[in-house]
């Protein structure tokens, strides 16, 4: 007998909307407080591009705050009320709360719907899992079984990376993730980080190299992305960004992935406002599954 199964998931996914429209598919909004006061839920209350100009204007970071145990009640008892099953994918238990939250829902649960409930942690973040949510979701679409759906799920995060870099140090320097004096630093000397989440990282997120100049990093990615996956051009790949400041140079770099990765299908999309807290503007990412 066909089972019907529903997907959660939180906004960190970042997949925007042409790829969140499922019937089956809730995602429950992380919180985003300004240093005015003003609250917003990520991906509902304010635009990509308005969350980031008003985020421009501040001298202090936005905070970001996971979903109440609340929240996900509400969504897994009506979930549970019209589907069979509930598989719900959240990002690292080491990057936020989020799965805390999911966990707490869980407990409030009656025994019979808790059976029905499949909580998995992503061990990752935005569309390093979004697109492995992706997939679960055709599975999904498609017909496939609970088991089948958890299977392609946990085999696709056992192989999914994601690399990074950012254009400035100021957001990783006022959410405390570096010094003021190695941004001071790497800013004059334009130093870049690569950043790596994924299936290697154990659910952190992890810097595994510097180099000088925006252009050279973004094409370090490039070519770390074609060393680690010899069949990335029969892969759907993800470029993730934060670059709506300025789009004729995202179009530059995904012409230049398309060149040298030359990848089945490329998703391109928009980090949203709880990553994007800490990424700023001009945030570049591949996506992309390790061999």
């Amino acid at each position: 007998m066909k089972q019907s199964i529903a997907l959660v998931t939180d906004s960190t996914i970042d997949m925007g909307q042409a790829h969140t429209s499922y019937d089956f598919v809730r995602i429950v909004p992380l919180n985003v407080t300004f240093p005015d006061g003003t609250v917003i839920r990520d991906g509902v209350d304010m635009t990509n591009e308005a969350f980031y100009a008003k985020m421009a204007e501040v001298n202090e970071l936005p905070v970001t705050s996971q979903p109440s145990p609340q929240q996900f009640f509400e969504v897994y008892e009506e979930v549970l009320a019209q589907y069979d099953h509930v598989i719900s994918l959240h990002i690292s238990e080491m990057l936020s709360g989020t799965i805390n939250s999911a966990n707490l829902a869980y407990n409030m649960l009656n025994e019979a719907d808790q059976q029905r409930l499949h909580i998995i942690d992503s061990r990752s973040v935005s569309a390093a899992f979004g697109m492995t949510y992706l997939l679960g979701a055709e599975a999904i679409e498609a017909g496939k079984n609970l088991d089948e759906v958890i299977e392609i799920i946990e085999n696709d995060l056992a192989k999914r990376t994601c690399l990074f870099t950012v254009r400035t140090l100021d957001n990783l320097r006022k959410g405390g993730r570096i010094s003021h004096l190695s941004a001071l630093f790497g800013g004059m000397l334009q130093i870049k980080p690569i950043l790596e989440v994924g299936c290697h990282t154990e659910g952190k997120l992890i810097s595994i190299n510097k180099v000088r100049g925006r252009k050279k990093a973004i094409y370090e990615i490039i070519s770390e992305s074609k060393k680690r996956a010899s069949s990335i051009s029969e892969q759907r790949i993800c470029v993730l960004n934060s670059m709506m400041d300025n789009p004729e140079e995202l179009d530059a770099y995904v012409t230049r992935v398309k060149e040298e990765l030359n990848p089945r299908e490329i998703i391109v999309t928009q980090v949203g406002s709880t990553v994007g807290t800490h990424t700023g503007l001009g945030a570049f990412a591949i996506v992309f599954c390790e061999d």
